[in-house]
């Protein structure tokens, strides 16, 4: 509890507190030195009066074990048996404890060792669920570190990044589509005389195909011969591989060109269409999206909005005939 320094009157004030405690140690003490007083009183009186009997009686009887009896009773009145009133003490004050009768100045219940109050005792439904909501802390936690790690942020612009690619892929196959569809409504302005050759076959039968050309007579034994006399002459040979990898790689060029040149072709007629305005007629007609949300849709106070709308439109109408009456004059 937080008092405030200016009220010093207040009873739960600490030094209030060490106050009264201090006072009270002070009184037990001063109880116990008047106990004290009072018991070595009575027991001097009882030495006394011991004394008075002794000198009365006979002096053989007073001496023996008279002077240690009464030296030892005189003993155990100033001293006492202080373990049995410490345990009977201890013993007091756990009963008075447990019933909740004695407690401190500023001490609370539960300083005092008692159970808590049925008020302060959670219910037994939030005691059954403390395991789901440290398994929810548990997600929400391993939630927060995944949001956290900088490797998240790196794979969401890579998605970002595919996502763009491919929406731009689909865009270019749409407009070479449109390209095509353009090339071939306007054949005058764009003939089809670009044409990207075959690959070639593969060299082991260039070679026998060039030769049955030149003999369709031969065999093919008499072939296989030539070719065999040929691997020896690795001159020749060598000069032929040079021969058909310089023709492989003019092919090569030769198909990029064409390549090249026909997506000039398919730019320039998009150009062209969209100059003369057949890119937009092309197009795919785009579907109206009809809003779904209620915050996008036009206002309307009427209790039958079908009505209201029929009524709308013939009043359009009636106002577009009433236009089309007025324009000749």
């Amino acid at each position: 509890m937080n008092i405030l320094p200016k009220k010093r009157w207040h009873v739960l004030t600490k030094e209030n507190i060490a106050r009264v405690r201090q006072d009270e140690a002070q009184y037990e003490e001063e109880q116990r030195q008047i106990k004290y007083r009072a018991k070595l009183a009575e027991q001097e009186s009882r030495t006394e009066t011991l004394r008075k009997r002794g000198y009365r009686e006979p002096a053989t009887s007073g001496s023996g074990p008279h002077g240690a009896l009464l030296a030892a009773s005189s003993t155990e009145l100033i001293q006492g048996n202080k373990e049995y009133e410490a345990e009977k003490k201890s013993e007091k004050e756990k009963q008075e404890k447990a019933i909740g009768l004695l407690t401190y100045l500023g001490q609370s219940v539960l300083e005092a060792g008692g159970e808590k109050p049925w008020y302060d005792v959670p219910p037994k439904q939030l005691q059954s669920s403390s395991t789901e909501k440290s398994r929810l802390k548990d997600e929400w936690e391993a939630k927060k570190k995944a949001r956290a790690d900088p490797l998240t942020e790196m794979n969401k612009i890579t998605e970002w990044f595919e996502q763009k690619r491919e929406e731009k892929a689909k865009e270019e196959a749409k407009v070479l589509q449109r390209a095509n569809t353009c090339i071939a409504a306007m054949p005058s302005l764009f003939p089809n005389d670009i044409a990207v050759p075959k690959t070639l076959e593969k060299t082991r039968d260039t070679g026998q195909q060039k030769w049955k050309k030149k003999h369709p007579a031969e065999t093919e034994a008499s072939y296989n011969s030539l070719t065999e006399s040929a691997s020896e002459s690795t001159v020749a040979c060598t000069s032929d591989a040079i021969k058909l990898a310089k023709q492989a790689e003019l092919d090569r060029l030769r198909a990029e060109r064409l390549q090249r040149e026909r997506k000039e072709r398919e730019r320039a007629a998009l150009i062209m269409a969209k100059a003369m305005g057949l890119s937009e007629v092309l197009q795919e007609p785009k579907q109206p999206e009809i809003s779904v949300d209620e915050r996008d849709l036009p206002f309307n106070s009427a209790f039958n909005p079908e009505l209201s709308a029929a009524l709308a439109e013939r009043r359009r109408r009636h106002r577009e005939s009433r236009k089309r009456h007025r324009s000749p004059e």
